[in-house]
């Protein structure tokens, strides 16, 4: 990309929530999205004993939105993610969770610092094109006329399409629904360029030793749940949990027993 380093500015910071002490736990939100979507995960963390962690991507929540469309590129934002951590000082026995595209930058961390990870969580984990719908693969070859849709839709639409689960199995708290609809309004318009840049690295996480769980919603539209079981398969110390009924968020639509799913993982593999 020309114009790679234009997007790497001083001034180009990623917001981030810090509470409590104790083991860190980075939470990493997926596109469109920002670290609000940890609203229920975080407070049963903390009361466990954990330090929370909890970033905007760029172009996304409270961090910086760079103007140059070239800079909205999986790599780009994986990039200030891995500044982040270094800057942060999180360099070892630390925790990754990540939802959808979260859910690859945190498989990407671990591959590239294997001695870092203690475990993994990875939400309906997006790591290659192929798992996408065949609308949004049509998107991605068009992201242009999404960045408009984008821009011009109001909150009052994106809030109602949110309100409605994918088979009507799944009603979301209706201010679960509102913030979902705040950060696509507030996220940068570029950010419709990321997905189709983001990279299969289906075969190159056979190598990631850290125990990790993966959980997805049964319902999921946006991506293919047919693709997670693979994902688990080619993890040494893989473990994979389904949620009946829950779409591409289930850490949203279904907070209790997905919760106590992570707390339980992550008390197996505290020591």
């Amino acid at each position: 990309m020309d114009s790679e380093n234009n997007c790497f500015n001083e001034g180009e910071v990623l917001h981030c929530s810090v509470l409590g002490d104790g083991h860190p736990v980075v939470l990493i939100h997926g596109f469109a999205a920002s670290n609000n979507h940890w609203v229920y995960l975080t407070p049963e963390l903390l009361s466990q004993g954990y330090q929370v962690l909890a970033p905007d991507l760029i172009g996304h929540g409270n961090s910086s939105k760079p103007w140059d469309p070239t800079c909205y590129t999986y790599s780009v934002i994986y990039q200030h993610f891995e500044d982040w951590m270094e800057t942060c000082g999180i360099d070892e026995d630390v925790t990754l969770v990540g939802h959808s595209m979260g859910g690859l930058i945190a498989l990407n961390y671990a591959s590239h610092h294997p001695g870092a990870i203690r475990q993994m969580v990875l939400i309906d984990p997006y790591f290659k094109q192929d798992q996408l719908n065949s609308v949004l693969r049509l998107i991605n070859r068009k992201p242009d006329l999404y960045q408009k849709a984008l821009r011009m839709a109001p909150k009052w639409l994106i809030h109602t399409l949110v309100s409605l689960d994918v088979r009507g199995l799944i009603h979301y708290e209706d201010r679960t629904r509102r913030q979902i609809a705040e950060d696509y309004k507030r996220a940068a318009p570029h950010i419709v360029y990321i997905p189709g840049t983001i990279p299969d690295i289906s075969k190159d996480i056979d190598h990631i030793t850290s125990p990790t769980l993966v959980v997805w919603g049964t319902n999921d539209i946006t991506l293919n749940p047919k693709s997670f079981p693979s994902i688990v398969e080619s993890m040494p110390n893989g473990r994979g949990e389904e949620i009946k009924g829950a779409g591409h968020q289930p850490h949203l639509a279904q907070p209790e027993f997905f919760n106590q799913l992570v707390l339980d993982f992550l008390e197996l593999n505290a020591n």
